[in-house]
């Protein structure tokens, strides 16, 4: 008979740990689809104070952007106002130097 003559053969079986509530492997796919459609509730409820929180914050960027853009309005219409003046100025100097 050999050297195993008194050994037994055992077949090994793969043993799943089963947990109540939770699919088991082969519903996992189906379960997947489901959970895609329908999130969770805390996971629900952390994306929508997520949103809460980008929506304030683009809310702010916007109002910053827009008192930056008055203020580069403002300023160009400064600039604008000096170069007239410059303009003035230098048709004076034109007009004084016509005199010497």
């Amino acid at each position: 008979m050999g050297n195993k003559a008194g050994r037994r053969r055992r077949r090994r079986t793969r043993r799943f740990n089963f947990q109540a509530g939770k699919p088991s492997a082969s519903k996992q796919q189906s379960c997947w689809k489901e959970a895609a459609a329908a999130p969770p509730q805390g996971r629900l409820k952390r994306m929508e104070t997520e949103l809460a929180k980008m929506k304030a914050e683009m809310r702010d960027s916007a109002e910053s952007l827009m008192a930056g853009k008055v203020e580069a309005d403002q300023a160009e219409a400064k600039l604008q106002v000096l170069k007239l003046k410059l303009l003035a100025v230098k048709e004076i100097e034109a007009f004084l130097m016509g005199f010497l």
